[in-house]
């Protein structure tokens, strides 16, 4: 709704930003260097540049079809780099791309606006308009992830119970990957013991560690077989595949009530994860990212944290590996957490505007006179928070640049 720099009063100089933007730039190029398929990263990022860009759009819409005046609508925050005006709105880039924003003239009380803006003001709106206008953004995300979702499902089909034991990846510099292992094996038998599901193949693979296993292999219609000296890992035999998902074909109406189901999952478990990551053991938790004792990757602590910008085209990358349908899923999941993340009924969030709105209301509805919050008041708690969300960001992006560099 508005720069959050701004909104709590917190000055990040020209320079300051820059230094964030070149850290960010860095990431995405090392990432490109390093990691094979830059398509998959250049489309996750423009993927995730088109959902703030309609997020914001959704303010915008909302704001100038109830009337009130909107003067910048940007991507990122702190000092403007590059920008425009059309009509009465100044459109731009700013330093620290970290989101964006659309400015509505009066969001606060502490806001000074000409004489002849304010019956356009945020402020002198109708609390039903103003609720609309805070909370269109979200909407706009929810939609766009149910969207996604919906041509997944109905497009692929849905996940069914179960993998199935064809090879989806083959691990590089893993037993696998020396035995000759391709994507699109399909491991029928382990030392001749036939192994029909995934888990049988999996608890195989894991009682064999540091030995030589014989893998029956079915290969563009014919056996054959393959030895591998399987690796050890926790005491645990590791291979080094991944397997295929299997799916079954859904209708069109069917789809419907499946994907509000997976919005339902990563809602909760969304919650889930931030109660632990808020919670004194999930910081502490988190703290170990910094230390001698900082979690490997690829283990559940390591796994658990946050992924900043580079984190999430790093991993994103991995997992969609040219396939249309992940990438198409992976943007729904980000489009719908940047929701819930906007949900929280925190300033500078939208949640935070929307729980002003709605207490406005109620108050006035019960004293019998218009009531108005001092945002004033309410600004060292907004500084704070923002504070702790960039400090969570800047710090999972150097875990992130320092995974991908693989140190």
């Amino acid at each position: 709704m508005k720069d959050p720099l701004e909104e709590a009063s917190t000055n990040v100089g020209r320079r300051g930003a820059s230094m964030i933007l070149v850290a960010v730039i860095v990431g995405v190029v090392l990432l490109a260097i390093l990691r094979p398929g830059a398509q998959d990263a250049i489309a996750i990022v423009v993927g995730i540049i088109l959902m703030v860009m309609l997020h914001e759009a959704g303010h915008f819409v909302a704001a100038r079809r109830s009337g009130m005046k909107v003067d910048e609508f940007f991507v990122g925050f702190g000092p403007r780099l590059w920008s425009f005006r059309r009509g009465e709105t100044e459109f731009g880039v700013k330093a620290i791309p970290a989101g964006g924003y659309v400015r509505i003239l009066g969001m606060s009380n502490l806001e000074e606006i000409a004489p002849e803006d304010e019956p356009r003001s945020f402020r002198q709106g109708s609390y039903r308009n103003r609720f609309i206008v805070v909370m269109a953004g979200v909407t706009v995300n929810i939609l766009i992830a149910f969207l996604l979702f919906f041509i997944v499902i109905a497009g692929q089909g849905q996940v069914a119970d179960g993998v199935s034991t064809t090879v989806s990846q083959v691990v590089a510099g893993s037993a696998a990957a020396d035995a000759g292992l391709r994507s699109g094996d399909k491991i029928v038998a382990v030392d001749g013991q036939p192994t029909p599901k995934w888990d049988q193949l999996k608890a195989a693979i894991e009682s064999r560690g540091g030995q030589e296993a014989e893998f029956t292999i079915q290969r563009n219609g014919r056996q054959q077989v393959v030895i591998a000296t399987l690796a050890e890992r926790s005491g645990q035999g590791f291979l080094g595949v991944g397997p295929a998902t299997q799916f079954r074909s859904i209708g069109i109406f069917e789809a419907v009530p499946e994907s509000l189901r997976v919005i339902g999952g990563i809602t909760t478990g969304t919650a889930d994860g931030l109660a632990r990551l808020f919670s004194p053991s999930g910081v502490q938790e988190y703290s170990k990212n910094f230390t001698s004792s900082a979690p490997k990757t690829g283990t559940p602590s390591a796994d658990a944290r946050p992924r900043s910008l580079v984190g999430i085209v790093d991993e994103g990358s991995n997992i969609v590996d040219g396939n249309i349908w992940a990438l198409f899923w992976l943007l729904g999941g980000i489009s719908l957490i940047l929701a819930l993340f906007n949900m929280l009924p925190l300033l500078p969030f939208d949640g935070g505007h929307a729980v002003v709105v709605l207490y406005e209301w109620s108050a006035s509805k019960i004293t019998g006179r218009k009531v108005r919050v001092d945002f004033q008041k309410l600004m060292p708690v907004t500084a704070v928070v923002l504070f702790i969300f960039l400090t969570l960001g800047l710090s999972a992006m150097f875990l992130d640049i320092r995974q991908a560099l693989g140190s």
